[in-house]
């Protein structure tokens, strides 16, 4: 809770007392209670239902409140910092509900009723970790018909994933320019714009992705554009010759890993190529073989750093699932706009301050253990408050060290 005030102080807004402690105890029970909602607010919170329901519809600077929690010891000098972009699909029903339509399910590979929402972190590809930056409900299709862009071009979903972006680019170009996303961002019109941001993307390539090769030989003098290429690039049967094996990143069980700088036809760019084949050049035809493309538009970056921080892209995945199990990001009673941006980013924000607590209390706990022990916590100091006892502090550092010991073994 004193992290909590810390991080919504650093926002800089003026905020009235009364909506500054709501907003702590909304914070701890969103790690304490087990499912989150209105209602389990007003039986264990200390103000009444209604007063929860009242303050959703309150604005926070959410990104500042998640970047003051960041500078906390997140990442120490040196660490690959990369800003994660993902979309995360949200279970909800009711005609009424704000931005309510039909969107991609990664977990069901089906397109489901409900909502979405881009979820943007922060992950450190050193260490392995991610924090939420901030999450932007996407509208419904009936709201992008009739909302076209500044160009007065037609909204659809990839210029809204671009124009999230674009709304906080400042930011978070202050704390990285490296951008990591799934294969559903690498298309021309998006890969341009991240681009012309500053940032510079990485991500994987559809294996029927035309490919080819730099030319880089001697111009021959004669009239005419020079020639860029130098036939196509077939990952099944590549040219060795003109390609590098990146050693450090081959082992046993790691597969192998090359790369080259080459040109991305439908991207209309050369990029940072790195292709992995799981069983080598010799299983490349074998069942279960294969090859994943992976590319980065910083072509001065090492193939090493590029697939470090692709593979902790997925990070930012475990901030939705531990949204989704212990902070209640798919429980809201929430319809309208305002409070629904609320509960998406108080939910992630939760894991933030969770995270950031367990670091400075100096122990290994998961999300589910930290919220085992505050949920024993909360019902601890509801037994306390009710019987009007004020146990000694000594006794209070052992109920502590028990209730600890029980949510490692609950979770």
């Amino acid at each position: 809770m004193g992290l909590a005030r810390e991080a919504l102080q650093a926002t800089g807004a003026k905020l009235r007392k009364n909506f500054v402690n709501v907003f702590i105890e909304i914070m701890f029970l969103y790690v304490s209670v087990k499912k989150i909602n209105f209602t389990q607010f007003g039986k264990y919170g200390t103000y009444c239902e209604q007063t929860y329901r009242n303050n959703y519809e309150r604005s926070v600077d959410w990104a500042a409140y998640n970047m003051a929690l960041i500078r906390k010891g997140f990442s120490k000098p040196g660490d690959v910092l990369a800003v994660g972009v993902d979309q995360s699909h949200i279970t909800k029903a009711g005609k009424r509900t704000w931005g309510v339509g039909r969107y991609w399910s990664g977990c069901d590979q089906a397109v489901k009723p409900g909502l979405e929402i881009t979820g943007i972190g922060i992950i450190n590809a050193t260490t392995r970790d991610c924090m939420a930056f901030r999450a932007v409900q996407t509208p419904g299709a009936r709201w992008l018909r009739e909302h076209p862009g500044e160009d007065g071009k037609p909204m659809n979903l990839h210029r809204w994933y671009v124009r999230t972006i674009e709304q906080n680019k400042e930011r978070l170009l202050g704390i990285t320019k490296n951008l990591v996303a799934d294969a559903l961002y690498s298309t021309e019109l998006i890969v341009t714009a991240i681009v012309l941001m500053g940032f510079s993307m990485t991500s994987r390539l559809r294996k029927d992705t035309v490919l080819r090769y730099l030319y880089t030989g001697q111009r021959t003098g004669k009239r005419g554009a020079p020639k860029k290429y130098d036939g196509k690039l077939d990952p099944m049967a590549p040219d060795l010759s003109r390609m590098e094996r990146v050693d450090e990143l081959c082992g046993v069980d790691e597969g192998e890993f090359y790369t080259l700088l080459a040109n991305v036809k439908c991207l209309k760019r050369n990029v940072r190529l790195v292709i992995w084949y799981p069983k080598g050049l010799e299983g490349v035809n074998e069942n279960g073989g294969g090859y994943k493309l992976f590319f980065t538009t910083d072509t001065e970056m090492s193939a090493k750093d590029c697939i470090d921080i692709y593979r902790s892209r997925f990070q930012l995945e475990f901030l939705f699932r531990d949204g989704n199990q212990f902070t209640g990001l798919e429980d809201c009673q929430a319809r309208s706009k305002e409070k629904l941006d609320f509960a998406f980013n108080a939910s992630l924000a939760a894991i933030n301050t969770a995270k950031t607590a367990i670091r400075d209390m100096g122990e290994d706990l998961s999300i589910g253990e930290y919220t085992a022990l505050m949920h024993s916590t909360l019902i601890y100091q509801r037994i306390m408050c009710v019987s009007g006892f004020r146990p000694d502090p000594a006794i209070n550092q052992r109920v502590m060290e028990e209730l600890l010991m029980l949510a490692r073994n609950a979770a």
